[in-house]
């Protein structure tokens, strides 16, 4: 488990090791096992992360792997979960994102916050199936966001329904591929009134900022 620069957490931790089977073509992850010829075969560092001693902190868990694709094994994941659920972890909070809702197998305990990636409006049917499952907290990525999510498409009150319980928005550009994806603000500004009208709290990655061009809004859902 390390650091990390990502904005809406803390530490990332990545039990499992690999090559990431989902195989997005703008991965960050796969550049670097590719670049650094890393081992690419899936594998499980069972060990617990060690924040012990250290103040409540977010940790995103399987950054670089898709935790619920089809290729992961069962056991690997009640292993994870299992280190989550520890006593000496309940103060912590463990952020699980994934574009595989549909493979979520469990209830997520109290101090996880499940999200789905939707990056185009052909894949807001994640959102909806978030709906369905067992999550304290449920949150939506707009990264990369690569379409504008049009509500007609969502629903026919704005994009978010009241009953789909979504707790959560993040919103960012693609990165590492220069300016060519960059999403119009108009397709940011259409997510930042929906949450507002929705009170759904919203965070726009700084990688917006010159999009944007007014003051970030980085929010995080209240929890009590």
């Amino acid at each position: 488990m390390q650091k990390t620069k990502i904005e809406w957490t803390d530490y990332v931790w990545n039990p499992i090791k690999g090559m990431c089977p989902n195989d997005c073509w703008y991965c960050y992850a796969i550049k670097i096992y590719e670049r650094f010829n890393l081992p690419q075969e899936l594998s499980l560092d069972g060990r617990a992360p060690i924040l012990s001693n250290k103040k409540p902190r977010k940790i995103f868990v399987c950054s670089t792997m898709e935790m619920f694709h089809p290729d992961i094994p069962k056991e690997w994941r009640d292993r994870i979960f299992k280190i989550i659920e520890q006593d000496y972890n309940q103060k912590h909070t463990f952020q699980i994102l994934t574009k595989f809702p549909q493979n979520i197998d469990r209830s997520m305990p109290n101090n996880v916050w499940l999200g789905v990636t939707v990056d185009n409006v052909h894949d807001f049917w994640r959102a909806r199936e978030l709906e369905r499952k067992n999550a304290k907290i449920k949150f939506i990525s707009f990264e990369p966001l690569l379409s504008k999510i049009w509500s007609e498409h969502c629903y026919v009150k704005g994009m978010f329904k009241k009953s789909l319980l979504i707790d959560w928005v993040i919103v960012g550009r693609l990165t590492g591929y220069g300016k060519k994806h960059d999403p119009p603000r108009e397709w940011v500004e259409h997510i930042v009134k929906t949450c507002y009208y929705s009170k759904i709290p919203i965070f726009i990655k700084s990688n917006l900022k010159e999009i944007w061009e007014e003051p970030l809004m980085q929010e995080f859902p209240c929890v009590t």
